[in-house]
């Protein structure tokens, strides 16, 4: 196991906003089609994230239509885009997955 992470403070984490939301859309983005373009619903709020998928996992248009994590307000993977899906495995030279709650809950739903 890689080594856990300095501890920082509890106001770090309160500043993120972190969300759940629904993948309504799925393309390959058309300036770099090595990423995927997708476009999640949070009740009435909808957002776009690029995610590197495309050459580690194959099947990816599975997660169509399911809810994924989403931190809002941080910088995206290219210019013109902020926020980011929360994914497990690409750290770890692992299929990626999303990170995803265990039961469908309302769009825009905080998490804590």
């Amino acid at each position: 196991m890689h080594p856990i992470k300095p501890t920082v403070p509890l106001e770090t984490m309160t500043a993120l906003d972190l969300r759940v939301g629904t993948i309504r859309s799925l393309v390959r983005n058309t300036v770099d089609p090595s990423l995927l373009q997708l476009t999640l619903d949070f009740d009435g709020h909808r957002q776009e994230f690029l995610l590197n998928w495309v050459e580690t996992r194959f099947e990816f248009e599975e997660i169509l239509g399911k809810q994924a994590l989403a931190v809002l307000n941080v910088t995206g993977l290219k210019d013109g885009f902020t926020g980011r899906i929360l994914e497990v495995g690409p750290l770890d030279q692992l299929m990626p997955i999303l990170v995803c709650p265990e039961h469908p809950i309302p769009d825009g739903s905080r998490v804590s």
